[in-house]
């Protein structure tokens, strides 16, 4: 994930997940053999449109993964500023993107996520560490939900590539 901040650090980059009414950071899975930051980077662009540079690692958040039964999910968080490109509002994954005051964060950020922002504000001396447990009610629909997201984001990047194969 990417706490994307403002040049003077008093806003934060947030976008809507697509079927959620959430408020969340720039983020996905690493690609095999890819670095964490790197997929920080490509994520944000992919999702928002903007390159961004990293400017420091914040930290880990191990948790239980929500994208299948068993095992954990390891979040790598990086602070990061925009370098170029443009907003993009709208995409497979993204439904949203606004920039928000750091201290007026919308109803809808999650706890975690402002965690992540708060850290990536307080300049710590070394990054942090952190478990967290999910209630078992928020993790197995969240896992229904992320089954079914993934399964249409491949099949529409499938139909999206067929199309432009097709118009060559």
């Amino acid at each position: 994930m990417a706490v994307v901040l403002s040049g003077d650090r008093q806003q934060v980059l947030l976008l809507r997940r697509e079927v959620f009414i959430l408020w969340d950071l720039p983020g996905g899975g690493i690609e095999p053999d890819e670095d964490p930051a790197e997929a920080a980077v490509r994520e944000t662009r992919e999702e928002s449109g903007y390159d961004v540079t990293i400017e420091r690692f914040v930290g880990t958040y191990r948790c239980q993964s929500v994208y299948s039964l068993g095992g954990d999910q390891l979040t790598y968080v990086f602070r990061a500023r925009v370098t170029g490109g443009a907003p993009k509002r709208f995409g497979l994954e993204t439904t949203g993107l606004r920039w928000f005051p750091v201290n007026a964060l919308p109803r809808g950020a999650e706890p975690l996520q402002r965690q992540m922002i708060a850290y990536a504000l307080a300049d710590l001396p070394a990054p942090v560490e952190r478990r967290i447990e999910f209630a078992r009610w928020k993790l197995y629909p969240a896992r229904i939900i992320f089954f079914v997201m993934r399964v249409r984001n491949i099949t529409a990047r499938r139909i999206l590539k067929w199309l432009r194969n097709r118009q060559k």
